[in-house]
């Protein structure tokens, strides 16, 4: 056919297609002296399946080389046994990190994770989530854009959905996120408690959606407990290393400057840092510094970046426990009630102090390694 290209690979000797004979459930069945109905049930963790009888077909199949026909899954209005997972960006420490810990934990329910990434792109989002829906998945994990589309919303509406970190206003669906809001206010208040008082804040604008308002909150109303205002020193647009970067040029020009940042993000960090050095400003001579999430590098930059330390494995684990239809394993700080009879589950943050914070009450850098 016109526009279609073979590696050779595929076709015979004599030009004939060559069919490879997939393994089906009643070769398996066969195999074992088992119905294929019993087969079946045993691969789809059915109730009236033993466990002894589930384990002995796990492992036939494993050893022919079974794989599911997803196809023929959707064809019959199943569900298959793959799970979504829409995130907007795996550059992001935190995705990358929680994107393996999602992985592993769907793994370990016998399930196939499909990822998909938006970029923060709601006609990405719509397409890859039209897409997702043709295939019938278990559940979609979610990490909605700002803009989702209604045609998206509709389709979500359909399936089991888990929205992860942050939470769609348009979605009746279960949200697990970190205690936000805590996490800066601890963050700032940190600040406050070792001298600080020009503490500027940059952080994610609407595109973080329920996560950029709840760090704004912390971080204004740990300068409202201490009697401060903001001063124009606060930041919000993407989340992105660019934006850390302009805004942190920006702030750093102010008269008088900032002897303080809060981060909201790992990735306005980055940003951050490359301002700091192109304005020849030091971290923490001239500013100290507290980050968002704490990705491996951050305990070896110089002195150590002090970080807000994000619950990814409980989220990660959470988010894959309700993919399942199961509890979460590990107790949250507290679950807040969402739209409908969705939850929210928050778990608590902790701020790992490192060299990036100075005491501006006697001069002394604060080294909470010692």
């Amino acid at each position: 056919m016109s526009g279609q290209l073979s590696t050779g690979d595929d076709i015979a000797p004599g030009g004939s297609e060559r069919k490879a004979r997939m393994v089906t459930i009643k070769d398996i069945g066969r195999a074992l002296g088992l119905s294929h109905a019993t087969v079946s049930r045993a691969l789809n963790d059915s109730p009236y399946v033993s466990d002894s009888t589930r384990a002995l077909v796990r492992r036939k199949a494993e050893e022919m080389g079974y794989r599911p026909d997803h196809a023929a899954r959707s064809l019959r209005g199943s569900a298959s046994n793959l799970v979504g997972f829409v995130l907007p960006d795996i550059r992001n420490d935190f995705y990358a990190r929680i994107g393996e810990q999602v992985a592993r934990s769907i793994a370990d329910r016998q399930l196939q994770l499909v990822l998909s990434i938006t970029d923060d792109d709601p006609r990405r989002e719509e397409r890859q989530i039209a897409e997702l829906a043709r295939m019938r998945p278990r559940a979609v994990i979610l990490t909605p854009t700002s803009r989702l589309t209604a045609r998206a919303a509709e389709m979500l509406s359909r399936m089991r959905v888990v929205q992860m970190v942050r939470r769609h206003p348009a979605l009746a669906a279960d949200l697990v996120v970190a205690d936000d809001r805590e996490a800066v206010a601890a963050a700032t208040r940190l600040m406050l408690a070792t001298g600080h008082r020009r503490i500027a804040y940059i952080g994610g604008g609407e595109q973080t959606l329920s996560t950029g308002t709840a760090r704004l909150a912390g971080y204004r109303a740990a300068l409202r407990e201490a009697g401060l205002a903001d001063d124009g020193l606060c930041a919000l647009g993407p989340p992105q290393p660019g934006f850390g970067l302009e805004a942190g040029l920006r702030l750093l020009s102010a008269t008088p400057p900032p002897d303080a940042v809060v981060l909201g993000s790992s990735q306005l960090t980055t940003g951050f840092l490359a301002a700091a050095a192109r304005a020849g400003r030091s971290v923490p001579g001239d500013l100290s510094l507290i980050a968002y999430d704490d990705p491996d590098w951050f305990a070896h930059w110089g002195p150590g970046i002090s970080a807000v330390v994000l619950p990814s494995a409980s989220i990660a684990r959470a988010v894959a426990a309700f993919a399942c239809g199961e509890d979460p394993p590990d107790p949250p700080l507290r679950i807040e009630p969402g739209p409908g009879a969705a939850r929210s589950l928050v778990y608590p943050i902790a701020i790992a102090r490192r060299g990036s914070v100075i005491d501006r009450r006697n001069g002394c850098r604060e080294d909470a390694r010692r």
